[in-house]
């Protein structure tokens, strides 16, 4: 499948870093009458070749019934520029004003891009449901569970509610927020050391029954022991085989990733100088 998002299709969208406000085909929209604001990005790899990132950029607005929805990706390199760094822009300025906010009134609000939202107050959480037709109910949050990009919410009655990050408003502010909490925990790390051990666990068993099947061993005449030691020969032979492909295209993965990096640290550095 083909990488190829592009919702800007003809129009004109405008923006100079300083502004709290940018255009689109002359329609001035305000930084602040932006309610709820998201940044979604996900990497499209078919077949191990990276073809590039699509970037999903939301906002909902004061009144404007629909969430306004631009959908790029990074092969529309200047689109996908401009983009990104009014998406950068609007996330500082959301992030002071609700830091702001947060100091004056202790009390803050975040849409979700599901039908419930987050109200927080007095180091409080509260998850509540806006679908009227909802049949859940309500709760406080007395942990946060943060797993790699899924934020996993609950309640001492084991009360459950799973969000993706990036469907939550300003995320990053949040997470700067409630990870001040003692009832958040980052279980990241610990996950991704899971991985590696259970990867290098089943590698020693697929080496262990590649040997048995290679000299026999032990056991051959057991149906399950002999399919596993012919199954993992397969698979090791065949990984072996493709090893050097997928160096090379990790190395050439690498390369676009690297330079699409730098094209958007370039483009930074311009505005700020």
């Amino acid at each position: 499948m083909l990488l190829n998002s592009d919702t800007i299709k003809q129009r004109i969208i405008l923006f100079e870093e300083g502004n709290e406000y940018f255009t689109d085909d002359g329609t001035i929209i305000s930084f602040e009458n932006i309610i709820a604001f998201y940044h979604q990005e996900t990497a499209q790899i078919t077949n191990s070749v990276y073809e590039g990132t699509k970037l999903v950029f939301t906002l909902i607005l004061k009144y404007y019934p629909k969430p306004y929805i631009i959908e790029i990706d990074s092969n529309k390199e200047e689109k996908y520029k401009l983009i990104y760094t009014l998406s950068n822009a609007i996330a500082q300025y959301r992030s002071k004003k609700i830091l702001e906010q947060l100091k004056t009134t202790n009390k803050l609000e975040f849409q979700t891009l599901r039908d419930s939202k987050l109200l927080f107050h007095d180091g409080i959480l509260e998850l509540h449901y806006t679908n009227k037709k909802s049949h859940y109910q309500p709760f406080v949050i007395n942990c946060i569970k943060l797993q790699k990009n899924l934020l996993v919410f609950s309640d001492n009655e084991n009360q459950e509610e799973l969000l993706y990050a990036n469907s939550i408003s300003d995320i990053g502010v949040f997470l700067q927020i409630i990870s001040q909490e003692p009832y958040f925990s980052d279980e990241t790390k610990a996950l991704k050391k899971r991985d590696t051990k259970l990867y290098f666990l089943l590698l020693a068993f697929m080496v262990l029954f590649t040997i048995n099947g290679y000299f026999e061993i032990c056991c051959m005449e057991n149906d399950f022991v002999e399919f596993a030691s012919d199954l993992s020969q397969f698979l090791l032979t065949l990984a072996l085989f493709l090893s050097p492909l997928y160096w090379i295209l990790n190395k050439l993965n690498s390369k676009k990733i690297q330079k699409e990096m730098e094209s958007l640290r370039s483009n930074e550095r311009g505005q700020y100088e």
